[in-house]
């Protein structure tokens, strides 16, 4: 990728002053925006490029704190630096042997974000995925490069939902950084009119007419992440109970790796309870006045697409940004839920939550009867607190992106920071 980039970046400097891209008069590049994931790829031909590298961050300030370790929060190695110390040195069977580094060392020191509850190391991946920990031997070093090699980064978040995170992040790392807070990057109204003959809206209009308002629930892992097949017995114990509660729901399966049991779905979508769609335009689906609440993995996009939408959710997280994700939204803004008996590997043990430890069982009946118990409560006083918080909560961030906003001041800013704007 790196080799791709220099030739790409070199020629693109090569070209006429002015070019022309669909008809638009368009510069040479005067600088490198990087996402911070990409791990400096920009870094390494800088001395042929000559041009500034700025970091990208899509997510939450607090979610790169998690990712990269605050400077001050613990003097001990943790375990991502584990993993890029194991993949520094290289070698054969990287897999193996980041997985079983994962496994031995990974504890229960508890682990302290600003603007973040306290919660345990193991809490950093509530679900054990085999690819994650040589992902991570990966990616931890070359993320820290970025860190040690850029002086600006553009955060896709708003500054007042998390003030205290967006505060520290400037001396979080061993180099300074300057921050630019410029709101997520997401639509306010869908950008795909919803199809008044697609069964999904079909279901939503019958569910609004028979049972009213908030009456459905939507279901959906993103396009990349989705239960393992030994988690699929407690997915389905976790859907069961919505319909027990009066709900119906919408699972969308857009994973390729999502795996469920087709006598379990055509048993739902016989009785009426649920549709099960490859696709779906979520967007349109948030803003449908039969939505309840949004189950979701917690993704920044998703979390950030319901949240403008005044949607309240259940989060079932995976890994990275996700679990602080959850903490945030459904922890400090109390805009939700958080599945905590659906947890698999290390962090199949205790959660840290308000100073006291929960004790995951991890059987089939305890994430059953966690799910019967926050269905109900989303019927009460609290549903109906955490659905004014929330259309709060939207306020905030629909305002930050709107003219004088904290999102398009920071964005003024940086592009002043960058020569850009005068």
């Amino acid at each position: 990728m790196e080799r791709s980039f220099k030739s790409w970046i070199i020629n693109e400097l090569q070209q006429p002053t002015i070019a022309q891209v669909e008809g638009q008069p368009i510069n040479t590049p005067s600088v490198i925006i990087e996402d911070l994931f990409n791990g400096g790829m920009s870094l390494g031909c800088k001395d042929d490029h000559g041009l500034p590298v700025v970091g990208w961050w899509g997510f939450a300030a607090a979610s790169l704190m998690t990712l990269a370790k605050h400077k001050e929060l613990c003097r001990e190695t943790w375990i991502y630096e584990k993993l890029a110390l194991l993949g520094a040195q290289g070698g054969d069977d990287l897999f193996n042997k980041a997985g079983e580094t994962y496994l031995k060392e990974v504890s229960d020191r508890l682990v302290r974000v600003p603007g973040l509850p306290a919660f345990h190391e193991w809490e950093l991946s509530t679900q054990y995925l085999p690819l994650i920990p040589p992902f991570m031997a990966f990616m931890t070093p070359r993320l820290k490069n970025m860190l040690d090699h850029v002086d600006k980064v553009v955060f896709c978040t708003t500054f007042e939902m998390e003030p205290i995170s967006a505060s520290s992040i400037s001396s979080a790392f061993e180099s300074p950084i300057t921050p630019f807070f410029t709101g997520p990057s997401v639509d306010l109204t869908s950008p795909h009119q919803p199809d008044p003959e697609s069964p999904v809206t079909q279901f939503l209009d019958r569910a609004y007419t028979e049972n009213g308002a908030h009456s459905v629930i939507y279901a959906a892992f993103g396009t990349t992440f989705f239960p393992l097949p030994e988690s699929a017995s407690k997915l389905m114990a976790v859907l069961d109970e919505i319909p027990k509660a009066g709900f119906r729901f919408i699972f969308a399966l857009s994973s390729p790796h999502a795996q469920i049991d087709k006598s379990w779905m055509d048993a739902h979508v016989q009785a009426g309870n649920a549709i099960f769609p490859e696709w779906t335009n979520q967007t349109a689906i948030l803003e449908h006045p039969a939505i309840h609440y949004f189950l979701s993995h917690g993704g920044w996009n998703s979390s950030t697409e319901a949240l403008v939408r005044g949607v309240p959710m259940i989060f079932w997280p995976f890994i990275g940004d996700q679990p602080t994700n959850s903490l945030q939204i459904a922890t400090i803004h109390d805009c939700g839920f958080e599945l905590l008996q659906v947890r698999t590997g290390p962090a199949q043990s205790k959660a840290y939550r308000n100073g006291a430890e929960i004790e995951i069982v991890g059987t089939d009946e305890a994430a059953r009867e966690e799910m019967r118990s926050i269905l109900a409560m989303t019927k009460g006083p609290r549903g109906e607190h955490q659905r004014v918080n929330i259309k709060l909560l939207s306020r905030v961030v629909i305002d930050s992106l709107a003219p004088g906003g904290s999102g398009d001041v920071g964005l003024e800013k940086f592009g002043k920071a960058l020569g850009l704007v005068r």
